[in-house]
């Protein structure tokens, strides 16, 4: 052993407890017959001439372990096989078998389950037909089980402690490079690389998928940045859309707090009316019953008077014949009042219809008409049911949705108006309560509101989904006590399901069934003047008769001068009871009229306040989020208008992009997390590269300091003193490694510089120093001597038989001096073409 070796490499040797038992030839290139070689511990040495067969034991270890022909000094397998020689019979086959120590139990892994063996055998097999053949204990196995029991004792015929001939001639003549590879096979460093390539591999497709997911990236976030301007934008859009809709729906509160408050004044001038027309009907009673006391007085005088009774009952008839005319003309003047009151109230409504008007003047046989158009009912039940269907009058009916969708455009584009449709199949029929039907049977409830309309079958639907239990009653004394359902008075009074109760007094005249509206049609008041005006000119004939007759009385007749007087003074007072009735009379009609008129205007204002308030269902505002509601409508207007037009300034708006910002927003930071999870990735590969790196650098610079230090010592046992070094270049591991040496008294040299002796020792230094390094179980040297003169042989051989004392070496050699120093030796000879071993005798 080394006499530098260090206590750590002193434990390491031994470890591997195998040795060399036997090897056995038969057939293996000269050895043609079976020939077996046994070796021990120590130092055997193997001698003979060149080209007897000597190295062919080192090439038959060798072939065993699974090196191939052309490192065999062969061409093919089948150039392994004893040839014949000159005259002889070439071998069928070629076989080696190797019998490996076991007494250790290394091997017992790979016997057979309860198989015990000291030793084993290990043995290749190949034919002249080119086959090879692998044996475990004599029995066929695969090449991988040879390679496992190499691995298991760490023989490898490609390492260093197989030293075939020329392979310090090789260390000496290899380039810095070369020598540097030594170094990275011995640390493993093509592991680190076969890692580190894996690695970069990894790495590539990473930075790949990597610059791939960045362009992506970039996309989405481009395409967001560009949806975030188009969510703002929509956002914009959706507060002035908010604005709008607060100020739609303001217009609404005003207005209806508009009609509440006329509603009010309406019900409150009614009443008023209505108190005066009952004071008035109270005076012309008494006044007609003034008249008549007068009117007896003057038939009593007529009768006293005897002859003048006839031309008093003649005048008599006049008088009342103008009293009738004076009653006429003053109903044509309150007519005439009437109907110009009428056709204001027509002209208001129509204005107030003009959306309404605009689809019924569509040429589109799919509408039908107002709701208020397809139903008729008597005169009686007119207000009561223009009341029970409200804002629903002017409602229009259609065929079905297709119908309405299109009229609601068409108003839309033309920007009319609003107007409500009412499609027939998308109506749903609402079904009476209990409680409506408890009610309908308590005196004073007349009917459904449904039950008192004449309307064509095909309406059924609409008719039910307007009136639904609406009940229609006498007053609201009949129902006072009823509780969970809609009634409607003959004079429009309202009781709804809450509880709440509305209305006023209003007289209806009885009549034929007509139209709702036919009391208050204009053409029918005109064709009343018609009537009275034929009436006034009948009773301006038969007075025209009356005073004909009168004056031919006269003239045959005296008169009481007294009774006459008494009489005319009675006339005069008839005729200014007469004019203060007709007065009181008159002002009674107009006033009648007047809240005729009222309750027509009024039915209309409360089916716009019905309108109003569905219209104002679509919006969901409560008061103190509404906007001016103190202002005046057209203010409002405008604000909108304004609004709108900010609106139309803004469009195109994707309102979507609000939604899909956030989708969009959403989807891009999780791509981002997996971006920079690749990035991550990417850093961590790059770190583990980098360790790979390291840890090659860490090993191989331990490994190179290890065999640096065996070098050294080796190198000044062989040299007796010097230095020898390892360097390598630039400290980088890729780059070469030199060999530089210093013999005792010289200056330092690379190897190349050297004599031929120092270049063979120093080359011999080096293989120790990796033997050092590498561990095995047995050495295999072939002429590693064969430069060296006798003082570095002797220097040699010393080393050897140092080394040899804890380890099994083979040497081939022709050198007297390193066999001397061996335990044992064979010698190997040849004769025609087949080599023989025999055993020599050394001196003690």
């Amino acid at each position: 052993m080394a006499e530098a070796e260090t206590v750590q490499e002193q434990e390491k040797k031994g470890t591997i407890d195998t040795q060399i038992n036997k090897v056995t030839c038969k057939g293996f290139k000269s050895f043609q017959r079976k020939t077996a070689v046994p070796f021990y511990q120590g130092m055997t040495a193997i001698i003979g001439e060149n080209g007897s067969g000597k190295s062919n034991i080192i090439d038959a270890t060798s072939f065993v372990f699974g090196k191939r022909s052309s490192q065999l000094r062969a061409e093919k397998l089948t150039q392994l096989i004893y040839n014949g020689g000159e005259d002889g019979k070439p071998a069928d086959y070629a076989k080696v078998t190797i019998t490996l120590d076991n007494s250790s139990g290394l091997f017992d892994e790979f016997l057979e389950e309860d198989e015990e063996a000291d030793e084993i055998k290990v043995a290749r097999k190949v034919t002249q037909a080119g086959s090879s053949i692998y044996k475990f204990q004599g029995s066929n196995c695969k090449k991988r089980k040879i390679d496992q029991i190499s691995r298991k004792a760490n023989i490898d015929p490609d390492g260093y402690h197989f030293v075939r001939q020329g392979k310090v001639t090789e260390i000496v003549e290899q380039s810095d490079l070369e020598r540097r590879r030594v170094i990275d096979e011995l640390s493993g460093v093509a592991e680190f690389d076969e890692k580190k390539e894996e690695a970069e591999e990894e790495l590539e497709e990473v930075e790949r998928r990597l610059q791939e997911q960045e362009i992506l990236l970039n996309e989405k976030k481009e395409y967001l940045k560009k949806l975030k301007e188009e969510k703002e934008l929509a956002l914009k859009y959706r507060k002035l859309e908010e604005r709008k809709e607060k100020l739609e729906a303001s217009v609404l509160e005003v207005r209806k707090r508009a009609l509440s408050n006329q509603l009010a004044n309406i019900n409150t001038e009614t009443a008023e009316k209505q108190d005066r027309i009952e004071e008035l009907e109270d005076e012309l009673e008494e006044i007609d019953s003034e008249i008549d006391e007068k009117q007896d007085r003057i038939e009593e005088i007529e009768e006293q008077q005897g002859g003048d009774t006839d031309i008093e009952h003649l005048e008599n008839k006049i008088e009342k014949k103008k009293g009738q005319i004076e009653n006429k003309r003053d109903k044509i003047e309150d007519l005439e009042e009437t109907i110009e009151e009428l056709e204001k109230m027509q002209s208001r409504k129509s204005r107030g219809s003009k959306a309404v008007n605009a689809v019924l003047n569509l040429d589109d046989d799919r509408i039908h008409g107002t709701f208020e158009d397809l139903i008729s009912a008597e005169n009686r039940f007119a207000v009561a049911i223009d009341t029970a269907a409200g804002g629903r009058m002017n409602n229009v009916v259609v065929e079905n949705k297709e119908a309405a969708t299109d009229a609601i455009n068409y108003l839309k584009r033309e920007n009319i108006g609003r107007a409500t449709m009412l499609p027939l199949d998308k109506l749903k029929e609402k079904s009476r309560s209990a409680k409506s039907k408890m009610a309908k049977k308590r005196k004073g409830v007349i009917d459904y509101a449904a039950e008192l309309v004449n309307y064509d079958p095909e309406y059924e639907k609409v008719i039910n989904y307007v009136f639904s239990d609406t009940l229609i009653a006498e007053d609201l004394d009949s129902v006072k006590d009823i509780n969970g359902v809609r009634v409607v008075t003959l004079d429009g009074d309202i009781m709804s399901r809450g509880g709440a109760m509305t209305g006023g007094k209003k007289k209806r005249k009885r009549g034929k069934k007509k139209s709702l509206s036919s009391n208050l049609d204009p053409k029918k008041k005109k064709q009343e003047i018609e009537d009275l005006e034929d009436g006034i000119e009948d009773l301006q004939k038969d007075i025209a008769e009356l005073k004909r007759m009168k004056e031919r009385k006269e003239e045959d007749q005296t008169t009481d001068e007294e009774l006459k007087n008494e009489k005319k003074q009675l006339r005069e007072d008839l005729s200014e009871l007469r004019e203060e009735r007709q007065e009181k009379y008159s002002e009674k009609e107009k006033l009648k009229t007047k809240i005729e008129g009222t309750g027509s205007k009024k039915a209309n204002m409360k089916a716009e306040l019905d309108n109003v308030k569905e219209e104002m269902e679509e919006y969901d505002y409560d008061e103190d989020e509404m906007t001016g509601l103190d202002s005046a409508p057209e203010d409002l207007k405008k604000k909108k208008r304004k609004v709108v037009r900010k609106m139309n300034d803004l469009q195109p708006v994707n309102m979507r992009a609000i939604e899909e910002y956030k989708e969009k927003k959403e989807d891009y930071e999780e791509f981002k997390e997996k971006v920079s999870e690749i990035r991550q990735e990417k850093l961590e590969i790059e770190d583990m590269i980098e360790d790979i790196e390291k840890e090659k650098q860490d090993c191989f610079m331990d490994t190179l300091e290890e065999i640096q230090n065996s070098f050294t010592d080796i190198f000044e046992r062989l040299f007796g003193g010097g230095n020898g070094e390892l360097v390598l270049e630039g400290g980088d591991i890729e780059q070469g490694l030199k060999i530089r040496a210093q013999p005792p008294g010289k200056e330092p040299h690379i190897i190349q510089a050297l004599s031929g002796g120092e270049k063979t020792l120093t080359a011999i230094a080096f293989v120790f120093a990796i033997l050092e390094y590498e561990e095995s179980p047995f050495y295999l040297m072939d002429e590693i001597d064969a430069a060296l003169d006798k003082t570095n042989s002797k220097k040699l051989s010393e080393l050897l038989k140092d080394y040899a004392d804890d380890n099994q070496f083979i040497v081939i050699s022709h050198n007297d001096i390193t066999v001397r120093h061996a335990e044992r030796a064979y010698g190997v000879s040849m004769r025609d073409g087949v080599s023989k071993v025999r055993s020599i005798e050394l001196d003690a």
